[in-house]
């Protein structure tokens, strides 16, 4: 039988390159954008490298370009920058729209910069269960017990939360600041609930996915008809200039197969396939774990049984290239990759609006008249359905109307797929029959 279609929520998270000013445009300080008719915003001061940072924004204030110029000089640290040297960074927002890639490539060709190097780029997968259907947390917490083994990236940090019901792990990296990828296992839905900014093309993105019904509530059906607060985990990998031409080994039972050179050039990461396929090279390499196995370990149940009780420090670890892999994703072609054509702004959730939701609801469970209840809820439904334009873009009229009304179907109680319901609402947009 073939393997299920699966829709993969693949995104770059960080993009930042190294690029020289060109002695025509030099010097392209804020000034010049703004002769160039862009909106900027300067920084009073710069960083410990470079003297001026700016951002270009859109007319809305939403950044879309981070530069930092003029160098600094410096310790040995700052070594081979020159007179024209710049970095420039893309907003994480700008990265979950589009394509972030050739946003960025034309800005660079537009403005003469000469490209030399990516100085960073993170690439993240999101999903609510691995393709072996291990719950994230559940790994964690094994692989923490010792029942699991990683092969590379022997450095390990843990963040969690110690109580008295016991411990409780939301985040893994591996390798050191100085390693040229790091790999980090988080659950993302958590940070996102405790940050001042929940990043709402974050949400918008999952809901395009599949991974949640309702961005405004974070809820998702079960197969039962049941809402449930899906944890949503993400595996993260961050790749440094180092990492150009960095080799990877498949590895087969134990056995090297291939080596193959990756280059580290922007054309590398500028479609979803492409994303894809840079996380399952940094995945064979970066994320592959063994079972934990003892030499002369028994295979039958009862045999199991009679040794279980044997102490572990007697026993011998079976070399890491004898013990079976323990399979977490499906490496296959049937794969899904779908994009936002643009994204909600960055903006940030209404704390009065949120008070007022809580003490709504608190007022609802404790009148006992019917009418008032009513009236609660269509408060409530109200308030959700202003707070719902967070998750939609502010750019295109179109575009903003077409995800406004399909998120407003979702949360009216349509849970066809997302995609499917835009699609219908465009046809409608086109005929004028929604006004």
């Amino acid at each position: 039988m073939a393997d299920e279609k699966r829709t993969r929520c693949i995104n770059i998270d960080w993009l930042e390159v190294y690029v020289l000013e060109s002695n025509d445009r030099y010097p392209c300080n804020a000034d010049y954008f703004r002769r160039q008719g862009y909106f900027v915003k300067e920084r009073e001061y710069g960083t410990r490298v470079y003297k001026e940072m700016f951002t270009i924004v859109d007319a809305d204030d939403n950044p879309l370009v981070e530069i930092r110029r003029n160098p600094a000089s410096g310790p040995a640290s700052f070594q081979g920058l020159v007179e024209q040297s710049s970095h420039i960074r893309l907003p994480n927002w700008v990265l979950y729209q589009g394509n972030p890639v050739e946003f960025l490539r034309e800005f660079l060709l537009k403005n003469d910069y000469i490209f030399k190097r990516i100085y960073r780029i993170d690439i993240c997968h999101d999903f609510e269960y691995f393709d072996s259907g291990d719950a994230p947390g559940k790994f964690v917490r094994r692989f923490l017990q010792g029942k699991f083994r990683k092969i590379n990236q022997c450095e390990l940090t843990a963040h969690g939360r110690d109580s008295w019901n016991g411990q409780q792990f939301n985040s893994l990296s591996w390798g050191s600041r100085s390693s040229m990828v790091s790999t980090k296992l988080y659950n993302k839905s958590l940070e996102l609930k405790q940050a001042d900014n929940d990043k709402p093309y974050i949400k918008t993105c999952w809901m395009l996915h599949g991974l949640i019904d309702n961005p405004c509530s974070m809820t998702k059906q079960d197969t039962n008809g049941n809402l449930y607060h899906p944890d949503i985990w993400r595996l993260e990998f961050s790749m440094k200039s180092e990492a150009d031409g960095w080799i990877i080994i498949d590895m087969q039972n134990g056995k090297r197969v291939k080596k193959q050179a990756i280059p580290h050039r922007l054309e590398q990461f500028d479609a979803k396939d492409k994303l894809w396929k840079r996380f399952r090279d940094l995945s064979l390499h970066y994320f592959q774990f063994k079972h934990t196995e003892y030499i002369g370990a028994q295979n039958s149940l009862a045999e199991i049984a009679l040794t279980s009780v044997d102490s572990q420090a007697d026993r011998k670890l079976q070399r890491k290239d004898r013990c079976r892999d323990k399979v977490l994703y499906k490496w296959n072609d049937m794969s899904d990759f779908r994009q936002l054509s643009a994204a909600p702004a960055p903006s940030k959730p209404n704390s009065s609006d949120d008070t007022l939701r809580r003490r709504l609801i608190q007022y609802k469970i404790s009148h006992p008249q019917e009418r008032i209840r009513v009236a609660c809820d269509e408060i409530l439904k109200d308030i959700e359905r202003v707070q719902s334009f967070r998750y939609v873009p502010m750019g295109d009229p179109k575009e903003r109307m077409t995800l406004q009304i399909a998120l407003q179907r979702r949360l009216g109680g349509d849970m066809r797929d997302i995609l499917e319901i835009i699609a219908e609402v465009k046809a409608l947009l086109e005929k004028d029959e929604i006004f």
